[in-house]
């Protein structure tokens, strides 16, 4: 599949887009919102490809029409006439609705009748089908188009309105929704205390870097293996994980151990896995080997939410003062250009958010790469941290991350 195809994002839209974008960096993006992008994609593009890939992207299509004018009596033909030429005599379809302008008049598309007229239609021409609702809202989960077969056994169609237009397309990939299930709640050791960096973020994050794959990626702060081996996952043919804690190296062998037991892991795939001190870590690994550094780093203690602004205040300051040694210590084994995916602390305090101040890595010769360029930025101003980042978490969370990216010059 190449052309215009869309990508249906995911809880945190800024950062599925500069997902997106750092894996394709040529695809020109030509509408964007908070639930879905269109772009044109270059030659060769495979969306079932790009979906094993993605770890921020719930939905990937292809566009089939730009619609400028088109009433609902030709809508309905255009739908019944794509599923009487399907695979299937019996099809399935479902029909999802999203904006690509906040003030987009939805007009046809905003039918909730829509689905009736289609089977209706298909009826009369004498074919069988099912028609699958979205049980809330206008547009179907990524489950229930897997579940009802969608894909496969007839369609599900995509409407997108935009200002004065209305793109039609047609899913092609969902979401490996199972497989990060199994992946993140499936693993024997997984530290509820802390907590784990889903295995979804550690994929994106990694995609932002765009590592070579020519050296390993080193996770310092590696916690129960996530990242390092969501990186093998992605295709890495070696990945290097350390720790300070003795625990956490046996939570990642045994976490290493199950995926290869599993088959979740490449034939042949390599993780070196020792204790270190991030901020010691230079000593443990030769000059130039690494080919970047993709870490959510330790976090500080564990939120009560009885903090008071000084106490937090306090905290960070230590954290930046460990994450500045620690970059210092990475500039020996990295490579010159290599990135530097972090995910770091921001406070919540009412509706105070408190995070560190990365701006003095410049002092090592790091650069901080702004993860969306400004057009796009200017969309998602509530999603941008303090350095440039974006922000994942919930909304009630305590802690929430800031995801920033760095490039060592040397």
């Amino acid at each position: 599949m190449a052309g215009q195809a869309f990508f249906i994002l995911g809880s945190h839209p800024a950062l599925s887009l500069a997902e997106i974008l750092a894996c394709w960096p040529e695809a020109e993006v030509g509408a964007v919102s908070k639930q879905a992008c269109v772009a044109a994609m270059p030659s060769g593009f495979d969306a079932a490809e790009a979906m094993r890939r993605l770890g921020g992207t719930v939905k990937i299509g292809a566009i089939l029409e730009d619609i400028t004018e088109l009433d609902e009596e030709a809508l309905v033909e255009r739908l019944a006439a794509f599923l009487e030429n399907g695979p299937v005599m019996r099809a399935s379809f479902g029909i999802s609705v999203y904006r690509l302008a906040e003030d987009a008049k939805l007009g046809a598309a905003g039918n909730r009748n829509l689905g009736m007229a289609v089977k209706k239609a298909l009826k009369e021409a004498g074919r069988s089908c099912r028609w699958v609702k979205a049980q809330e809202g206008s547009t179907l989960s990524s489950v229930v188009v897997d579940k009802n077969h969608l894909i496969e056994e007839g369609a599900e169609f995509v409407l997108l309105a935009d200002r004065g237009r209305l793109l039609l397309g047609r899913t092609v990939a969902v979401q490996p929704f199972e497989e990060f299930s199994r992946t993140d709640y499936g693993r024997p050791d997984r530290d509820t205390v802390q907590g784990m960096l889903p295995p979804k973020l550690a994929r994106l994050m990694i995609n932002l870097s765009a590592a070579s794959r020519r050296s390993p990626v080193l996770d310092p702060f590696c916690g129960s293996g996530t990242v390092a081996t969501e990186a093998l996952r992605l295709g890495y043919p070696e990945a290097v994980a350390s720790d300070s804690n003795p625990a956490a190296i046996e939570a990642t062998q045994h976490n290493f151990e199950w995926l290869s037991r599993e088959r979740l892991l490449p034939t042949g795939a390599k993780l070196e896995i020792f204790v270190a001190d991030a901020r010691n870590i230079n000593n443990k690994l030769d000059p130039d080997s690494i080919g970047g550094v993709v870490t959510e780093t330790y976090l500080g203690p564990p939120r009560r939410g009885k903090e008071m602004r000084g106490e937090l205040q306090k905290r960070l300051a230590e954290l930046s003062k460990l994450y500045y040694e620690s970059l210092s210590a990475w500039r020996k084994p990295l490579k010159a250009n290599a990135p530097v995916v972090l995910a770091v602390p921001i406070y919540v305090l009412g509706k105070e958010r408190h995070g560190v101040d990365l701006s003095t890595a410049k002092n090592l010769g790091y650069e901080i790469e702004p993860l969306l360029p400004p057009r796009w930025a200017a969309r998602f101003t509530d999603a941008v941290g303090k350095n440039r980042g974006l922000v994942y978490g919930r909304p009630d969370q305590l802690v929430l991350r800031e995801i920033v990216r760095l490039r060592l010059k040397k």
